[in-house]
């Protein structure tokens, strides 16, 4: 009798039917793979190829999946939810490259986000293909919107804006006005950080505080879309400058002065001409920050908020984050503009 054939996607999850949940939205966007959950560790090398492509775990497992993924499956890459605390997986995931998806899992939700989970196989699987359009990765009949600001007076009338369409979408007055302030640190990351000359020196980082004007290649986009139950804020740059070190380093060391376990002088960093908490800044104004880049050609910087949980509640739940790079250049199609 033949030996049963061995998968190179995998879940470990103690909680068999939160297990099993999961499998089935891993196995839909794989292509129909075969996707074994186990609930024992034991188990794993049973069901894993040789070279599995993909661990999908909980927080708990953390530290035996990283091992198995440092000595046993080298080519292992790592999703990994939590319903706690993400500050030790995103720890994790600033020192180990192929852990790319900490997923923050709301305790009021039987499972994960299920397009969260489809979003990191999908992407893993895949990781020479195009960044997803915004309105794909929100519920069919969503509206988006977008701005192309080229100044800093064209700046300040988008994150005007985005304000005004946040509150019509639905956002309180408080969440509204932190989208505005998300939506301006996003274009100042776009705008003065990411622009460089022919010799790859920044053009604007120097002083984030002067008037400028881009020129036409510098122009980002900013896009609002919303489908009733979440908003979405991106900023697209046609740089490709953001690295993945800065994005977990950023979050972590924010977290850890927040915490109490540092000070300010641990959290600030005027090295690349910002103060250095943009990046905590950006992750914890959303439920969800999704980072697409294409060295040398474009940055997609998303982030998701949950329009149905209470502000208060939100401070609460554990926030996810994912970075996916890419070599090829693609970028979405344009979106409906704002009139």
């Amino acid at each position: 009798m033949s030996e049963p054939r061995k998968a190179n996607i995998a879940i470990l999850e103690r909680n068999r039917v939160v297990g099993q949940r999961i499998a089935r939205v891993m196995c839909a966007a794989s292509g129909l793979m075969e996707i074994p959950c186990v609930d024992d560790p034991a188990e794993l090398h049973k069901v894993l190829s040789k070279r599995p492509l993909l661990l999908g775990c909980d927080a708990a497992d953390l530290d035996l999946a990283l091992e198995w993924a440092a000595e046993r499956y080298t080519s292992l890459n790592l999703v990994v939810w939590t319903s706690g605390n993400t500050a030790a997986v995103l720890r994790a995931a600033l020192q180990e490259p192929r852990l790319s998806s900490v997923i923050g899992w709301p305790s009021f939700e039987s499972m994960p986000r299920p397009w969260e989970i489809a979003l990191s196989v999908r992407r893993i699987l895949n990781p020479q293909a195009s960044p997803p359009r915004l309105s794909d990765m929100l519920s069919w009949g969503a509206t988006v919107v977008k701005w192309r600001p080229r100044s800093s007076e064209e700046r300040d009338r988008a994150v005007s804006e985005v304000c005004h369409w946040a509150s019509r979408a639905g956002a309180q007055a408080r969440i509204a006005e932190r989208l505005g302030e998300l939506a301006h640190e996003l274009l100042m990351n776009a705008m003065y950080d990411a622009p460089v000359d022919r010799r790859g020196r920044p053009r604007y980082s120097h002083d984030r505080r002067q008037n400028i004007v881009l020129d036409d290649s510098e122009i980002p986009t900013l896009r609002l879309g919303t489908d009733g139950e979440r908003i979405a804020l991106q900023a697209h740059d046609p740089f490709g400058r953001l690295r993945r070190h800065d994005v977990f380093e950023g979050i972590t060391r924010g977290l850890s002065a927040r915490e109490g376990s540092g000070g300010a002088e641990q959290v600030l960093d005027t090295s690349r001409g910002g103060a250095g908490l943009g990046m905590l800044k950006i992750y914890t104004a959303g439920a969800v920050l999704l980072v697409d880049v294409t060295p040398s050609s474009s940055t997609f910087v998303t982030s998701f908020y949950d329009l149905d949980v209470n502000p208060r509640e939100f401070r609460s739940l554990p926030a996810s984050v994912h970075f996916f790079e890419r070599q090829a250049s693609a970028a979405p199609a344009d979106e409906q503009s704002a009139g």
